[in-house]
């Protein structure tokens, strides 16, 4: 059995070499899992957050449409005072006038659009 003993030593190294490496391969992949874990669970959360600033921005831009509707244009005009113009006249490069110019019509209700004419 004096073979035997020479082969015994020479094992533990490569022995204990294949433990570390199956050791430091799992816990390298341990940690490499729960980096992807923690991956999706920032992505999930930036997720969330862009749909709601989505919902945000459909909601703003509702708000925006709803005050440069015509409609609401025109009552914004008419409470700040401002009246309807006429037919436009338009002064070309050579300095003739198209159209005939006329004043507004008065706002109703005089200046402002408040008091008596």
């Amino acid at each position: 059995m004096p073979a035997d003993r020479p082969s015994a030593p020479a094992r533990t190294p490569f022995v204990l070499l294949v433990v570390l490496l199956l050791g430091s391969g799992l816990l390298s992949l341990l940690l490499l899992n729960a980096a992807v874990n923690q991956g999706a669970f920032e992505l999930e959360e930036l997720e969330k957050q862009a749909e709601e600033l989505t919902d945000e921005e459909q909601a703003l831009q509702q708000e925006l449409d709803s005050f440069s509707a015509p409609d609401a244009l025109a009552e914004r005009a008419r409470e700040m005072g401002l009246v309807p113009g006429g037919n436009p006249a338009f002064i070309l490069p050579d300095g003739t006038v198209r159209g005939v110019p006329e004043p507004a019509p008065a706002a109703p209700g005089g200046p402002g659009g408040e008091g008596a004419p």
